[in-house]
């Protein structure tokens, strides 16, 4: 078990493979598929935008037209590190990988 404070780099490159790599405390060790997608949830779920994944019909409409607007607000208002917490927490998770 690794702490999140072990972690030096994570290699996501390979994440539409299912195939993450963390580098921690001078070792590496390889996640895959729900294991991989759960690291990178965990330390940035924003760098799941974008990829070649599989989603849910329609998983992206609440984080999209409704968290980044609320987002938005928050962060005029003042509540930046809120605002993040809330991005991050709805992006939704990928339910497989796209066959190429």
């Amino acid at each position: 078990m690794l702490s999140v404070r072990d972690i030096d780099s994570v290699d996501i490159s390979r994440i539409e493979q299912g195939l993450v790599t963390v580098s921690a405390r001078g070792q590496r060790h390889d996640a895959y598929d729900f294991d991989a997608f759960e690291i990178v949830m965990l330390l940035q779920p924003s760098a799941l935008e974008g990829r070649r994944l599989k989603w849910v019909k329609n998983a992206w409409a609440f984080h999209n037209l409704v968290a980044h607007p609320v987002m938005q607000i928050m962060v005029w208002l003042g509540f930046k590190k809120l605002a993040i917490r809330l991005h991050d927490a709805t992006v939704p998770k990928p339910c497989g990988i796209r066959a190429s």
